[in-house]
């Protein structure tokens, strides 16, 4: 693993962090503030969906970049006995490839397209939606790592 995307992966671990304390800061404020009655707090609806949107997709990328998705074990555990185990390994990087590349792409169009704007702030909701095309992005360059790494044996998974 490169030094450029263990410095990555300690970024979105920071950010991950830092977004979900907002969040829970938030719904602490909320909650307080139904019981005490401080003020308005119209607007923290829409934040909270920003941040949550931001921590979702960034967590994705660094669990995907960490390979700690969920997946099931029987059939790698079977064929990894086998000499088709890097084959096997190298069909789900591609198919994997494929997916987030897929979701870039498509998600990439959405936010390009998108002309809505948030309630409160008024502002466009490209800022939303632009989590998922970087996240995307992250996960088909860790895809392209793995691809890589798998082809010339450098991993064993």
């Amino acid at each position: 693993m490169s030094a450029i995307e263990q410095a990555t992966g300690r970024i979105l671990r920071v950010v991950c962090v830092v977004l979900f304390g907002a969040v829970m800061l938030l719904m602490m404020a909320i909650v307080l503030n139904r019981i005490l009655a401080l003020g308005s707090l119209d607007w923290s609806d829409e934040v909270v969906e920003f941040l949550t949107i931001w921590l979702v997709f960034c967590g994705s990328a660094e669990v995907w970049r960490m390979r700690q998705h969920f997946f099931v074990e029987t059939v790698p555990q079977a064929i990894d006995a086998t000499r088709y185990a890097s084959a096997y390994r190298a069909f789900l990087a591609l198919a994997g490839l494929a997916f987030v590349a897929v979701f870039t792409w498509q998600s990439l169009e959405l936010m390009l397209r998108a002309t809505d704007e948030s309630p409160y702030f008024s502002l466009s909701r490209r800022f939303w939606y632009a989590a998922m095309p970087l996240s995307g992005a992250l996960m088909v360059l860790f895809s392209l790592r793995e691809l890589f790494d798998i082809l010339t044996g450098r991993t064993a998974r």
